[in-house]
């Protein structure tokens, strides 16, 4: 898929709360799954990831993952914590957000890619397997965005997104991350 398209794609997404490239290295040989069933309950899920550092994202051109550059790499570590899965519709983002679970952190980000953020997440909408949305406050007017996104619960592996937000279509394309994530249920 193109970056543009899958712009497009998150644009659309967030626009719908606040709402791929893959371009990190893979890391199917890090993830410990069992198999995902249809359920009513959401098991703990820990994402173990390795975001690059993009540097030439452009939302005007329509690029292809090996035509994104990257100046460095990351490793960064979530926990989706067990939780009944979702009937409802997820709040508008102009509602206030629903209570987040304690338990949903960042488990390891040794290079302090949320350091500038506030303890704890603001919103988070659990969407699994299908996508996960999760912001956190870094001041006023400025958020962190995670989307964790082309789930594929078979081979354990999960894409994220992090950037820095202004409003719900606003990026910072200097702020932004991009990577698999191997994903380990249980």
């Amino acid at each position: 898929m193109g970056l543009c398209m899958f712009l497009n794609r998150l644009r659309f997404v967030l626009m719908s709360f606040i709402t791929s490239v893959s371009c990190a290295p893979t890391l199917n040989a890090m993830a410990v799954t069992a198999p995902f069933k249809e359920i009513a309950q959401l098991p703990n899920r820990l994402l173990t990831c390795r975001l690059g550092h993009a540097t030439n994202l452009d939302p005007n051109k329509n690029q292809r993952s090996d035509e994104v550059t990257f100046d460095s790499y990351h490793e960064f570590s979530l926990l989706l914590p067990a939780g009944p899965k979702r009937t409802t519709p997820p709040p508008d983002a102009t509602e206030p957000p629903e209570p987040v679970n304690s338990a949903t952190r960042v488990v390891s980000d040794p290079d302090g890619l949320t350091k500038k953020t506030q303890p704890g997440f603001e919103r988070v909408i659990d969407l699994w397997p299908e996508r996960v949305e999760m912001t956190k406050i870094i001041n006023q007017s400025l958020i962190k965005l995670i989307v964790v996104s082309d789930i594929d619960v078979a081979a354990g592996t999960a894409r994220l997104f992090m950037t820095d937000a202004s409003d719900l279509t606003t990026f910072d394309f200097a702020s932004t991350y991009l990577g698999e994530c191997a994903v380990a249920i249980g």
